[in-house]
């Protein structure tokens, strides 16, 4: 009989084994803090509710879970994001720890306060509660895990999409002024409460992670470029740009109308000129790209056109109708800007280049060799 094939643990499996080892760690910070923190009976949602301390464990597990797989796994994975300066690989590791750990604490509260409503008056015991903790702080460990591993330009780009919703959207819930949205948006990050502080450090990490994502679009533009024969230039413009507004966006929340109301709406006013430079000029520099960016970018501009006339025009939307709009339509561009990028280097190379060395060819070429051999000459047989 024969011998049982051993086989062996692939980098897959691995990786999915650690994965499952930090979730079994954030399981146990959850049931420490469960046991601390709990008291007695609590409800699912509210003021010292199972759910805020769930949500203050999910934030502490994927934001540690998203620090630690930053600095030990993905910045050797990706070797040309982790030789940069030191200050630079500094803020992308607490730009997105942060957004992992809020998006998370975002998210679990909302979801207990879906289960409050969904089983009304019900209240659990310290046990019960301290489970459901556990619970929350394994999934939060084991989830931030997979996902800071798996990092891509197009998968941070639609964390920061995710990030910027549940962001905002946390921020107009908390709002002290239920009708703050017959003003203008910016209205949310006025004041010192919870509502304007959710508000400006959701704009603040976006502006900072968008610079991350703008290494991402660099990278495989180049990539892109030097297999397309594209000058270097058009790299250099993209990564300025776009450079551009994530600064600008940082600023926004740094500098907020409750710091300086001109300097705010100079900020602002700056961003959506850099914008506007984007969306005309990117479209033309990568007018080789594959995909449908160019056809966009022009219903884009149209959306543009088109809610400027019922905002300025018409008077039928009213400032924060029109600020969100334009918002949206402008993010969904970006959104879809660098995922094209990100698609059309994909099935590139890592091009190395140096003295005697050239750019690599498609993906599993090969230099062809003659049939007789490198010296190009056949050879006769009998």
């Amino acid at each position: 009989m024969a011998a049982p094939v051993r086989l062996r643990a692939t980098g897959a499996t691995r990786a999915e084994s650690a994965h499952v080892a930090i979730g079994v760690a954030g399981a146990l910070a959850g049931l420490v803090v469960g046991l601390l923190a709990l008291r007695g009976t609590a409800p699912l949602s509210g003021s010292g509710s199972i759910g805020q301390v769930a949500a203050l464990t999910v934030l502490g597990c994927a934001t540690t879970t998203s620090a630690f797989v930053l600095a030990t796994r993905t910045m050797r994975s990706l070797p040309w994001l982790g030789s940069r300066p030191r200050w630079r690989r500094v803020v992308d590791v607490a730009g997105l720890s942060l957004i992992h750990g809020l998006l998370g604490l975002f998210l679990t509260g909302a979801l207990f306060a879906v289960f409050q409503q969904a089983f009304q008056g019900v209240a659990l015991d310290r046990f019960a509660g301290t489970f459901w903790v556990a619970a929350a702080g394994a999934a939060a460990a084991y989830v931030t895990s997979a996902s800071v591993s798996a990092l891509s330009g197009r998968s941070l780009a639609t964390l920061l999409a995710a990030f910027l919703t549940v962001g905002v959207l946390a921020s107009a819930l908390s709002a002290p002024d239920p009708y703050w949205w017959e003003r203008y948006f910016s209205e949310l990050g006025e004041g010192r409460g919870v509502s304007s502080t959710t508000f400006n450090l959701t704009l603040l990490l976006t502006g900072i992670a968008l610079l991350t994502v703008v290494e991402f679009i660099a990278h495989d533009l180049d990539r892109w470029a030097r297999a397309t024969g594209e000058s270097g230039a058009v790299v250099t413009t993209v990564r300025v740009l776009l450079t551009l507004v994530g600064v600008l966006i940082a600023l926004v929340a740094l500098v907020s109308r409750t710091v300086s109301v001109f300097w705010h709406d100079v900020v602002a006013q700056l961003l959506v000129v850099v914008f506007g430079l984007a969306l005309l000029v990117l479209p033309v520099l990568l007018r080789r790209l594959p995909g449908t960016l160019t056809w966009f970018t022009a219903a884009a501009f149209a959306l543009l056109v088109t809610v400027i006339v019922l905002f300025a025009g018409l008077g039928y939307l009213n400032m924060t109708a029109f600020e969100m709009g334009a918002a949206v339509i402008v993010y969904v561009w970006l959104l879809l800007l660098i995922r094209t990028v990100s698609a059309a280097a994909e099935e590139l190379p890592e091009v190395t280049t140096g003295p005697g060395t050239r750019p690599a060819g498609p993906a599993g070429a090969r230099d062809e060799v003659p049939p007789g051999g490198a010296g190009g000459r056949g050879t006769m047989r009998a």
